[in-house]
């Protein structure tokens, strides 16, 4: 059974039949300190410590009016023992496998794909994405993949920047760019002439617009993170819920996943001052105190309730919670246990019949008796 974590992760990655590399950036490396014998005059060398974990700044091509943005590093989700375990069910989709296949004939394998970053509007209705992986932007990949492809719904041509291909869809209303070999966007209609503006090095970039502060918020060493600013709109209806009253004041929401023994969460609410901030996880520790008990009735882990907690960092409220893969298997084994058998044999069909004709009606029941007559 999937669970709605696992599913989502999946998803993530299934939407990912593309990706990027950074431009004109070398990719990090984590290099090994070689230490040399000197002379015993010569103080000994000072180790030189790795380099941190680069942050990805694909993102530069996301642009500033973003109200969202998420990130994904494909290569760690991939390497995860969340992924491992949830594997088969992508092996078992047969359209997902077709894709896969179709790519890796135009020389754009799946293991190949590094990283994807989304921005999204406030309104919900301009996006750009930027997409890396090994030979995703290569012209003749791409060229191969629009020969092989029956759909209608996309062309290509070769007028992009540089005039690599430009890729059209949804009647132009989303437009793709090969930046290089290795890196692909896609945005809206209304934000191609944004990225097309950053690609050329001019213009402002999510990490300078509306989301620079909110970005601080979400762990970005994870492989999988994201930031937002909630709408008015949204934010007044997200409280305006049952038992959400607390988290009036609510601006913004970012958080980050921690895939490298199980499934880490860390959420940071952003509200609108410390103060809010202090009554807020006030009021939601005392919430949390009374569902908690419950917790072990829908199947979490004992263990697992144990580690959430809550805490104020500025302006925000933050928690924090975490699941092994032990408590994971143990969570997907009674929701297994507990869901239903199924009445008959699965994929069972009624049997065929003859073109033309419709279906024997079913013999009706065999009548009753009649009893005989009573002699007068």
């Amino acid at each position: 059974m999937r669970t709605t974590t696992t599913a989502l992760l999946a998803t993530c990655v299934l939407l990912v039949a593309c990706g990027k590399s950074d431009r004109n950036q070398p990719e990090a490396r984590v290099t090994e300190t070689t230490v040399v014998a000197t002379p015993p005059a010569t103080p000994p060398p000072v180790a030189v410590p790795a380099p941190p974990l680069a942050v990805s700044n694909n993102d530069r091509l996301i642009p500033a009016d973003a109200a969202l943005l998420a990130h994904v590093d494909i290569k760690r989700l991939v390497g995860s023992p969340l992924w491992a375990a949830n594997r088969s069910l992508m092996d078992a989709d047969p359209e997902v496998k077709k894709q896969i296949a179709a790519l890796a004939t135009c020389n754009i394998a799946f293991d190949g794909l590094r990283s994807l970053d989304i921005g999204v509007a406030a309104d919900g209705m301009n996006f750009a994405l930027v997409a890396s992986g090994t030979g995703i932007g290569k012209p003749e990949n791409l060229r191969c993949l629009r020969e092989r492809s029956a759909s209608k719904d996309w062309t290509l041509d070769d007028t992009g920047p540089g005039g690599r291909p430009r890729l059209l869809a949804d009647n132009g209303e989303a437009v793709g760019h090969s930046v290089d070999d290795d890196t692909m966007t896609f945005a809206s209609k209304n934000w191609d002439a944004a990225v097309l503006g950053l690609l050329a090095g001019t213009g402002t970039s999510v990490r300078d617009g509306m989301l620079k502060d909110v970005l601080a918020q979400a762990d970005q060493s994870q492989p999988v993170w994201f930031a937002g600013n909630l709408p008015p709109q949204l934010a007044a209806l997200a409280t305006a819920a049952p038992g959400m009253h607390s988290m009036s004041g609510l601006k913004s929401i970012a958080g980050s996943l921690d895939l490298s023994t199980g499934l880490g969460l860390v959420l940071a609410f952003g509200m609108d001052n410390a103060e809010r901030a202090r009554t807020t996880l006030a009021e939601v520790q005392k919430q949390f105190a009374t569902v908690k008990p419950v917790a072990s009735v829908m199947g979490i882990p004992g263990s697992a309730v144990d580690k959430v907690s809550f805490a104020t960092r500025d302006t925000a409220v933050t928690m924090t919670a975490s699941l092994t893969m032990e408590e994971i298997r143990a969570m997907t084994a009674l929701m297994r246990s507990a869901a239903p058998a199924p009445s008959g044999p699965i994929g069972a069909a009624p049997p065929p019949t003859e073109q033309g004709k419709s279906p024997a009606p079913a013999p009706a029941p065999a009548a009753s008796p009649t009893p005989a007559p009573r002699p007068m």
